[in-house]
């Protein structure tokens, strides 16, 4: 039987789409306590991919190296004196079991991952056993709610946004003769270098789906150099023109916008969950990382692969080379076969 509780700390200190892909643990603590008060911790720079869910009580949020002493001591105090009764630590790291034994809850519940248990035992009442390599990270979070004893049914993503967020999106489609899901959105770019596509691969997919589909394509990006080399890349090799609005947009926005698109299409990224948390199917291209953990939620989503029994590694390039052979030996022939016979397409 669980017991109740009225105020719940839910500590994630990843990257925007780690975060995100939490959200299901929200809905499932407020679904089972529906009065309790339940607040996030989150990496300075991920705030919005949380922030307006109309379920959350509050964000903390903790900045990057090189914040004051002061500013510090000053958060450190504020999470104490909030006097959370439930902490929920599903990022596996030291900062986290860190904060979670400062907020001083009477239960505060971690896994215990490899080496890290001896220490973590410390600052933790409940130290679950760590979830099963292939479960997919919105079941792996689901697993620490489900040890309170705890149902979650029908899980899903969200991702919210203000009204005035609405207004902007809605004068943007009809600036540029956009209709509601008769556009395609790209979004090539990734954190990380060894997750992106060919410019090549991304300008034949882009001449296929303006000349062959007709369906004008809207191409986004974060302002991040590397994105920015790979999008220049790609408008070179491209023998059409797509709509570009390349860090134009707000990550509030770009959810927006993915929200009015036919479908999604990019890498393994935070923009690919914010596809599948506002019901838009995505066309993902996956190399290293496994998108049996990865892959977007839920039904009616594409996931393109090398059937490379190296897949997936796990790391960040080719022998280091940051590099990944799964994707640049990926061709656009592939991708296309693929989409062709996907049903999104057909939609």
């Amino acid at each position: 039987m669980k017991l109740n509780h009225s105020r719940i700390l839910v500590i994630k200190l990843k990257q925007p789409g780690d975060v995100l892909v939490s959200s299901p643990v929200l809905a499932a603590l407020k679904e089972a306590w529906p009065h309790s008060q339940v607040s996030y911790l989150v990496p300075q720079g991920t705030e919005e991919m949380i922030i307006d869910h109309p379920l959350l009580h509050r964000v903390y949020v903790a900045e990057r190296r090189g914040a004051s002493l002061s500013r510090t001591l000053s958060f450190l105090r504020e999470l104490r004196r909030a006097e959370f009764d439930l902490v929920l630590e599903l990022s596996g790291g030291d900062r986290g079991a860190f904060y979670a034994l400062l907020t001083g809850a009477k239960e505060r519940l971690g896994f215990a991952y490899g080496g890290r248990a001896f220490w973590h035992r410390f600052c933790f009442t409940r130290l679950l056993p760590p979830p099963p390599l292939r479960l997919h990270l919105v079941e792996h979070n689901l697993e620490m709610v489900r040890a309170l004893g705890i149902n979650t049914r029908n899980p899903r993503l969200q991702f919210f946004w203000k009204p005035e967020v609405e207004t902007r999106i809605q004068e943007l489609l009809a600036a540029h003769a956009l209709s509601p899901k008769k556009f395609a959105l790209m979004h090539p770019g990734a954190g990380w270098r060894f997750k992106c596509w060919t410019p090549e691969g991304y300008a034949r997919v882009i001449e296929f789906l303006q000349n062959t589909k007709n369906l004008p394509v809207v191409l986004t990006g974060s302002r991040a150099a590397h994105e920015q080399e790979l999008i220049a890349a790609i408008l070179q090799e491209c023998r059409v023109r797509p709509l570009n609005l390349v860090g134009r947009l707000t990550l509030k926005e770009l959810g927006a916008l993915i929200a009015q698109a036919r479908f999604f299409f990019g890498a393994d990224s935070a923009p690919m969950h914010l596809a599948a948390a506002v019901g838009t199917p995505a066309v993902a291209l996956f190399g290293p990382s496994g998108d049996f953990n990865w892959g977007p939620w839920g039904e009616g989503h594409l996931v393109v692969k090398k059937d490379w029994d190296c897949l997936p590694c796990g790391r960040d390039g080719c022998e280091g080379s940051k590099k990944s052979r799964c994707l640049i030996e990926l061709s656009a022939a592939e991708v296309l076969e693929k989409m062709d016979a996907w049903k999104g397409l057909r939609a």
